[in-house]
Parts: C-alpha cells; sequence; structure tokens
C-alpha cells in the first residue's frame, strides 16, 4: 500500500495525552479529531473506536478503521463491517492483563485458595488439611486451545512456572504469529510449544493435560469445540480455565464432568451468556471459581489498546500492511 497522504484520525473511544502525543510526534500528516460530529467524520482518513462505529457514510475519505475490542462480536453485523474496508482490533493489546487473570484462576484453583477465603471468613485456622493441600505448577503440562497471541503470553508465564507447553490452533503448521505483540511479551517465534495440534485433535492434546488453558475466539468454527468427548479424556486432578470466549466451550458437559468429579475444577471469565443468568448452576458449582468477564480490565487499557492503533498509523504512513486485520469469515 502507498504511504498515506494525510491521516486524520477521528476518536471515538479513550485516548490518553500521552498516545494522542506519540501519533502527532509521528508526522505532521495526522491530526486527531475527537468526537463523531458529522463536520469531524467528513474529514476522516481513519476511525478509531470502542463500541459502534458511525456509519461508512458518513465518512467519505475513510480509508481504515481500529476497534478497541480484541473480539467482533458487537460489531460483526454493522454497517462499517459491511463495508469491506479494512478494520482492525486490538488483538494482543490485552494479552498480559487477561494473561495474568488466567493464571490468578489457574493458582487459585491449585493452590485452594478460595478454600482459604472460607477460613478466613470462619476464623478457622487451616481446619481440614486435605481440603487446603493443592497442587503446584511445575512439572505439570499445559495444553493451551488457541495460540494467537494471548495464548502465546499465557504459555511464556507457565513455561517461567516450570509447566511444559503444548498449543492447538487452527493453523497449527504456522508456528508464528503476525499480529501485534508488545515488546517482551508472548512467544511470537513459536518457540515454547513441546508439541503442536489442529483443532481436529483436541482429544489428542487433552490426553497430556494437567491443565487446560482456553484462549479461543468465538466463532461459528469454534462454537462448543470443547465437550463431553474431550472432557472424558482428562484425568480427574485436571483444572480448566476459559479466558476465550464461553461459546468454545459445551457447559453442560463441563458441568456434569464437575458434579461427577472427573475434574478438579474450573476457572471461568467467559460464558455462553453473559450476564450470567440467575439460578445458573455455575454460581452455586463449588468446583468453578468464577469472575464477570473482567480478564481485560485494568486501569492501562486505554494506553494497551492505544499502542496498536499507534503502530498502525505509523505502518499507514509508511505504506506497510497494517496489523490485526479483521476476517469476518473467520470471526477474528
Amino acid at each position: 500500500m502507498p504511504p498515506a497522504a494525510s491521516c486524520v484520525i477521528a476518536v471515538d473511544a479513550s485516548l490518553p495525552d500521552s498516545a494522542r502525543a506519540r501519533l502527532r510526534a509521528l508526522s505532521p500528516r495526522v491530526q486527531v479529531l475527537d468526537g463523531t460530529a458529522p463536520e469531524t467524520l467528513a474529514q476522516a482518513d481513519v476511525l478509531y473506536f470502542w463500541d459502534q462505529p458511525a456509519a461508512p457514510a458518513l465518512m467519505p475519505r475513510l480509508r481504515w478503521s481500529q476497534f478497541t475490542s480484541a473480539g467482533i462480536g458487537k460489531i460483526a453485523h454493522s454497517a462499517l463491517a459491511r463495508s469491506g474496508l479494512p478494520l482492525a482490533c486490538a488483538s494482543g493489546a490485552y494479552s498480559t492483563t487477561v494473561a495474568e487473570m488466567a493464571l490468578a484462576l489457574l493458582l487459585s484453583l491449585q493452590r485452594r485458595l478460595p478454600r482459604c477465603a472460607e477460613l478466613q471468613r470462619e476464623q478457622v485456622w487451616r481446619g481440614d488439611m486435605t481440603r487446603l493441600v493443592g497442587d503446584a505448577s511445575r512439572g505439570r503440562t499445559m495444553g493451551i486451545v488457541g495460540y494467537g497471541s494471548l495464548g502465546r503470553e499465557v504459555a511464556r508465564l507457565a513455561h517461567a512456572f516450570g509447566m511444559t507447553i503444548l498449543a492447538c490452533k487452527r493453523r497449527p503448521d504456522v508456528r508464528v504469529d503476525p499480529h501485534f505483540c508488545l515488546a517482551g511479551t508472548g512467544d511470537p517465534e513459536g518457540r515454547l510449544p513441546a508439541a503442536w495440534y489442529g483443532l481436529d485433535q483436541l482429544t489428542e492434546m487433552f490426553r497430556r493435560c494437567d491443565v487446560v488453558m482456553i484462549t479461543l475466539p468465538g466463532s461459528a468454527h469454534t462454537a462448543q469445540c470443547i465437550g463431553a468427548a474431550q472432557l472424558a479424556v482428562l484425568p480427574p486432578h485436571a483444572h480448566l480455565i476459559n479466558v476465550g470466549r464461553g461459546t468454545v466451550v459445551d457447559e453442560s458437559a463441563l458441568l456434569e464432568a464437575l458434579r461427577a468429579g472427573r475434574l478438579a475444577g474450573a476457572g471461568l471469565d467467559v460464558f455462553a451468556v453473559e450476564p450470567l443468568p440467575p439460578g445458573h448452576p455455575f454460581w452455586s458449582e463449588p468446583r468453578v471459581l468464577m469472575t464477570p468477564h473482567i480478564a481485560p480490565e485494568a486501569a492501562t487499557m486505554p494506553q494497551l489498546a492505544a499502542e496498536v492503533l499507534i503502530e498502525n498509523v505509523r505502518r499507514d504512513l509508511a505504506g506497510e500492511p497494517l496489523l490485526n486485520l479483521v476476517n469476518f469469515d473467520l470471526g477474528y
């Protein structure tokens, strides 16, 4: 693509002052305008937004847009998505915050922290030690379902804990990740996994796992790809963590496995229906540790999202390919 002659960015999202300064420092061709007033949109070469995008008909100069979310579910049927204009997502921007939550859920389950919280409320010292003695991570095997930017950051952290990493992705023959990656994070070259699997090999991979970590995006291709057959081959001491999308897992099969004692526990930040309805069995299942889809949430979110925008604007000005362009057929 040729270098951009101008780069007027219409901003409909939180954008820190430090990020604005860095954008302007890229080139005098960069102009940052706030809001979605008609006169602003009419000038926009780039739209930077967080929720529902303005209609492309209002932006005759629009060349591409940037979404602050890593998932595209909210905008998949928008006019902007149907326009065919390049649209980039924030994949990789929140990999560090989500990976930290994923490991927090796993470690909390392994070290029985929910039980410790119960004892603290009851002011009981230790109590039944058989309910407190948990597992260590070192020497265990983690299978990561979805080896994109997030899965690779989980792998980096888990590998530092001494865990063996198995990777599963749609194209296991493609080891390098071309998406945005924060400096010093992840596994962009694909060097950490001891073995690679395709989505049709989940059962084979699960046989080797002490931990299943789900970082897979939700789409028609991934819906309930983890069900009773896959869960049945996990050892009873295994933990399942889902920080990808709730639709990836057959939740009924997961509940059945937990209640039957065929899994030690599940840490879930995402669910097939959100908010999770009152009375749903997950609320009261003692082997489930839940968080309300907050893994990406952190005070640094606006700055992290802006890192992708800054890199893409730099590329646009230089005539280089943009990062994180969404493939709506694949759903990410």
